[in-house]
């Protein structure tokens, strides 16, 4: 008797479970939708506080920060329910152009942010369409160079840090993609070590524009 009374339950239980799987398997199954984005862009890099006077005693002379190069790769998840709220990671490269300093050398800084990122479309509230504003949020290092390739002087100095981004701009949809073009500010605290100083931090930044294509 127990043992038809426990065969009768696993098989009344084994039932419930196929008609419960037949119900989840019926039901279509969403995905979140996931956007990945490429860009380009350009900036004036910018010295905060006494950062110009910390790199001249790291690198033995002083120079005017110039225009960088941006390259940019991003991932967002946007539900709908979200309604136009993207969450996701954003790393970003800044290669600067070489610029004269003292003594005729040449002087590059060049560094990269990985963050988290958040995307939002308040008007449309349809992600990846219309004007939208980001903020993103991580760290990054920074590379600062002396070259002086007659001498063949190479001098660089490091630093690791936080940095803080955030930007305004405008999403068109194209039939496959969507073009971006956006304003972008960057602040960023980094720190380092420096000969005959000791540990130093560093704050610089970023004011520039960048176009993004995102599919």
């Amino acid at each position: 008797m127990k043992h038809i009374t426990f065969s009768l339950i696993a098989a009344i239980l084994l039932a419930l479970a196929v008609n419960a799987q037949k119900q989840v398997l019926s039901k279509p199954f969403k995905k979140t939708p996931i956007y990945a984005e490429v860009g380009i862009g350009f900036g004036q890099t910018l010295f905060f506080a006494n950062t110009k006077s910390k790199l001249s005693a790291a690198l033995g002379g002083t120079f005017d920060p110039g225009i960088g190069n941006n390259l940019m790769v991003a991932f967002y998840a946007a539900p709908e329910k979200w309604k136009g709220l993207g969450i996701g990671s954003r790393i970003k490269g800044t290669f600067g152009t070489s610029v004269e300093g003292d003594f005729g050398d040449d002087y590059l800084f060049n560094y990269y942010n990985l963050a988290v990122s958040a995307k939002y479309y308040p008007i449309t509230r349809i992600f990846n369409r219309g004007p939208y504003t980001r903020l993103s949020a991580g760290f990054g290092q920074f590379t600062s160079k002396r070259v002086k390739e007659s001498a063949q002087i190479y001098i660089h100095q490091y630093g690791i840090g936080s940095s803080l981004m955030g930007g305004i701009g405008w999403t068109f949809p194209l039939r496959r993609t969507s073009l971006s073009i956006e304003a972008e500010f960057e602040y960023s605290g980094r720190n380092g070590t420096v000969d005959k100083l000791g540990d130093a931090r560093f704050a610089s930044g970023q004011i520039g524009g960048n176009i993004i294509l995102s599919f």
